[in-house]
């Protein structure tokens, strides 16, 4: 028992030494605590040598008195009940909590008195010792949840050797009692008046509290960023500007409570007054440009015109947001070549010799002619499949002319142009040379009787080259066929041939069938 009083009187002291220390209050000042309560004795009756049985079933209470927001004196109170019988205890002792933003943990150590009821045996009175900690989490400031708490249990059953080393689990919710006044945050705003003054004329500033606790009392105390006397009147000042350059100036205000140690709080704000320069006319300024309004690469000649009140001297700079700009105040030339149709900005600046300055722009809006249209080349269809008939238009080439006819459809004003090629081969075989206009009729043909296109809007031509193709052209209105190697076809002599072949005839097929 010696040597656990040694540990218990060690835990006490390393648990209070750091009270002594600690000036904070921000703790409540009492916590009551109640909850469930696990006791494992772990130990044996000496009379019938058998193991007493854990109680499941228990109550743990505790009053903590805090002497600082560290530490506190904890009076704790138990009860635990199960089939072996009854345990009830009281003890005291002191509580270390670390109180943070989140979680709390905390350790304890007490010594005190167990009052042990077994069924079947004489009750029991001896001291305990509880040392152990646990962790609790503040819901508010009323309310915490300790989530467990575990403490080792010395105890013995007297006259004996049996010692009692138990453990005893415990959780609930604590109470908190006797808080202090809850601190905001606190802050000042400060306003001047004037902004702005010449100097040698007051300002007065003052400064408006708010957040500190209304019995506490407050001081006020003001500063400037400048050499000046200032006059402090609690919670407005009269700062005297006699003798300070022109320029902007800082003052500071600052409001501090009675509050003692890390409760005193602290505001401050920054507010800021000019003193205005002797009066000082800045120049001004025109800009013009003749003409306004040009094609791009044509000139126009802008004009800065400045006068100054106070007759002081000037100096010009001009500058283009495209073009470029030549010359110097306060005649300017802009040049446009190869700029975009828009509006160029010409902005300029005045300056007299004070560094006074006047700015002002003009605007010049270019134009750009459309280009000229030109022929497109759509693409091209081959005739290479059908050795029998090689200027037929067939199935692989409609999917190319339905897209040259749709094209031709949605642009009303455009032409089309199809240019028919033939190898030399063909052109000796035929011996007429007709394969590449029969190849530019038959594609024609297509596109008018079976995409419905004006005929009066297709041109068949020729070309020179070694192919077997029809190169398709759309032609916008007012765009020329570049007509290079290629000439014009005359359909009153080139008649186009039908896509479908004319049917058999029936004794023909007869005697084809008869024969097969």
């Amino acid at each position: 028992m010696r040597r656990y009083t040694s540990i218990f009187l060690f835990l006490a002291v390393a648990l209070l030494v750091p009270s002594l220390y600690a000036q904070s209050q921000d703790a409540p000042k009492y916590e009551v605590f109640g909850g469930y309560s696990w006791y494992g004795p772990g130990g044996t009756m000496p009379a019938a040598d058998s193991k007493i049985q854990d109680f499941k079933k228990g109550w743990g209470g505790q009053f903590t008195y805090n002497l600082n927001r560290w530490a506190g004196i904890a009076v704790d109170a138990n009860g635990h009940y199960g089939d072996f019988g009854n345990v009830h205890s009281l003890a005291i002792g002191p509580q270390l909590k670390w109180r943070t933003e989140g979680v709390v943990p905390f350790a304890e150590a007490m010594v005190g008195w167990q009052h042990f009821g077994p069924k079947l045996y004489p009750d029991q009175n001896s001291p305990v010792i509880f040392v152990g900690g646990g962790l609790e989490y503040p819901v508010n400031r009323r309310v915490s949840i300790r989530f467990f708490q575990a403490d080792y249990v010395y105890s013995y059953i007297p006259d004996s050797s049996n010692a009692l080393n138990g453990v005893r689990l415990q959780g609930g919710v604590v109470f908190n009692f006797g808080l202090p006044v809850a601190e905001g945050k606190v802050s000042a705003a400060c306003t001047i008046e004037p902004a702005a003054v010449d100097a040698g004329a007051p300002v007065k500033v003052a400064v408006t509290p708010a957040g500190f606790l209304p019995k506490r009392s407050l001081s006020y105390s003001y500063s400037a960023n400048a050499g000046t006397k200032i006059t402090s009147n609690g919670t407005t000042a009269t700062i005297e500007t006699a003798g300070l350059a022109p320029g902007s100036y800082t003052v500071t205000g600052k409001v501090v409570d009675n509050g003692k140690g890390t409760h005193q709080q602290t505001a401050s704000c920054q507010t800021a007054f000019s003193v205005n320069e002797p009066p000082k006319h800045p120049p001004v300024l025109s800009v013009s440009a003749a003409p306004t309004s040009l094609v791009s690469g044509d000139a126009s000649t802008i004009t800065a015109t400045g006068s100054s009140p106070d007759n002081r001297p000037l100096s010009y700079s001009c500058t283009a947001t495209s073009g470029r700009l030549t010359g110097n105040g306060p005649t300017y030339t802009l040049d446009t070549a190869g700029v975009s149709a828009g509006s160029v900005t010409v902005n300029c600046t005045v300056s007299d010799d004070r560094s006074l300055t006047a700015t002002a722009n003009t605007s010049v809006n270019v134009s750009v002619p459309p280009p000229a249209p030109v022929a497109k080349d759509f693409g091209q269809i081959k005739f290479e499949h059908d050795l029998k008939r090689p200027t037929r238009v067939d199935n692989e080439a409609k999917g190319e002319l339905d897209r040259f006819a749709d094209a031709l459809a949605a642009s009303p004003d455009s032409k089309g142009v199809v240019v028919g090629y033939a190898t030399s081969k063909e052109d000796a075989a035929k011996g007429s040379k007709k394969f590449a206009a029969e190849r530019a009729v038959n594609t024609k043909d297509y596109v008018t009787k079976e995409k419905g296109i004006d005929p009066t809007r297709i041109e068949p031509r020729t070309g020179s080259g070694d192919d077997q193709k029809t190169e398709l052209w759309i032609v916008p209105a007012g765009a020329t066929f570049p007509a290079t190697d290629t000439k014009v076809v005359d359909e009153s002599k080139v008649k186009a041939i039908p896509r479908v072949a004319p049917p058999v005839k029936k004794a023909a097929h007869h005697k084809a069938a008869k024969k097969s």
